[in-house]
């Protein structure tokens, strides 16, 4: 399994609170668990007004990553020969208490927590980062973006460049800063989460390269800024979608080359040598090659258990999450069982944000969902 895979000792500590108060939200196992580091840097009233907010955010963290340009937390789902992250949807500085309360603010360009040993996992040097890349495009080009969402928490997404071309050199926030990716035909660098789109969601839009950059390794940052936080808007008001949201951020290496005529090169764009190709055989006419129903082959899956037959066989929990989050995946559906969508059931359902609360506990490694507050399926 992954190194990134255990928790950080932080969070070690967080799951030993869980497993003893499950009932507690997680952000506030997370603000009980770095409480002595906060006392540092801040006084104590402050740290329990933090945790009384807390109690009325139950589930506030959302949950998502970049598939398009793969991101490096997420570029094993395409066959790339990259190491599997199974928590490769919690790219979130840490978590909220980690962020805004231990590092002040402060996260890794790649979502890693800020306070971690260079190299940070998912940065040059890192044991995601290993240059490999994954998109090849023409500058000026007009670019697709797939972003999901296994937790919707509302908000925005925005991207930056850094032109790297140093594969073995920690990237910087402030080359990010300097090239944002505007929305096709916009000047307009965030992407809105539309407020009707559901609990778990996948978004493509597309933006802009500068037409002036080129380089051999850039990096592409996705920043996700959740809209599901309480805090103070700029205007000195207060509402939700104001205030220190929730951060993810991805990275993913791509290559920008000139282009001297209209058409791109042969290469440029999705060539993925790595990439599998499957025939759904459901959807097959009478007519054998007809290749309409030929799809690549993406691990969607985030997280996977053994079913009712095999729960209790040990060793099983590992053997589903290892064989199934794999490329290609050997998962046999008798054995274990991939869930995609969680609701809330019982008096639980009728809570406002309970089914994303489920998508939240529940699609996650390891899983920590309540039965009797969540189904999935």
């Amino acid at each position: 399994m992954s190194t990134y895979a255990k928790r950080l000792s932080i969070n070690q500590r967080y799951s030993s609170w869980s497993r003893i108060a499950p009932g507690i939200p997680k952000i506030l196992l997370y603000l009980l668990t770095s409480y002595r580091l906060a006392m540092e840097s801040l006084s104590r009233p402050l740290v329990f007004l933090l945790i009384i907010l807390a109690l009325e955010n139950v589930g506030v963290d959302g949950h998502g990553r970049m598939m398009d340009p793969p991101s490096r937390n997420s570029m094993w789902r395409f066959g790339y020969p990259n190491p599997v992250n199974y928590n490769d949807n919690e790219l979130f500085c840490g978590g909220y208490a980690v962020h805004w309360v231990q590092n002040e603010g402060k996260c890794g360009v790649c979502g890693d927590a800020y306070h971690l040993s260079h190299p940070r996992p998912h940065e040059a040097g890192g044991e995601f980062a290993r240059g490999t890349i994954v998109r090849r495009y023409t500058a000026g080009q007009d670019i697709d973006v797939e972003i999901e969402l296994t937790a919707n928490h509302q908000g925005r997404f925005e991207l930056n460049l850094c032109p790297h071309n140093n594969p073995s050199q920690r990237e910087t926030q402030e080359c990010f800063d300097k090239y944002p990716l505007y929305l096709s035909g916009t000047r307009e660098p965030a992407f809105i989460i539309p407020e009707d789109s559901p609990k778990k969601a996948i978004f493509n839009y597309r933006v802009t390269l500068p037409p002036y950059i080129t380089c051999s390794q850039c990096v592409i940052q996705w920043n996700y800024l959740t809209g599901n936080m309480w805090g103070t808007c700029e205007n000195g008001t207060e509402a939700v979608g104001c205030g220190k949201p929730e951060t993810f951020r991805n990275c993913a290496d791509v290559n920008i080359v000139t282009s001297t005529s209209g058409v791109p090169p042969m290469f440029v764009h999705q060539y993925n040598p790595f990439l599998l190709y499957y025939q759904d055989y459901r959807t097959s006419g009478s007519n054998n090659n007809n290749n309409d129903n030929v799809y690549p082959l993406v691990i969607r899956a985030q997280t996977c258990q053994p079913t009712k037959l095999y729960r209790f066989i040990p060793g099983m929990n590992d053997w589903c999450l290892e064989n199934c989050l794999r490329y290609p995946p050997n998962c046999p559906q008798t054995v274990c069982s991939c869930p995609e969508q969680c609701d809330a059931v019982g008096e639980f359902s009728g809570r406002k944000g309970a089914d994303v609360y489920c998508m939240d506990k529940c699609l996650v490694n390891p899983p920590d969902c309540p039965a009797d507050r969540c189904q999935c399926y």
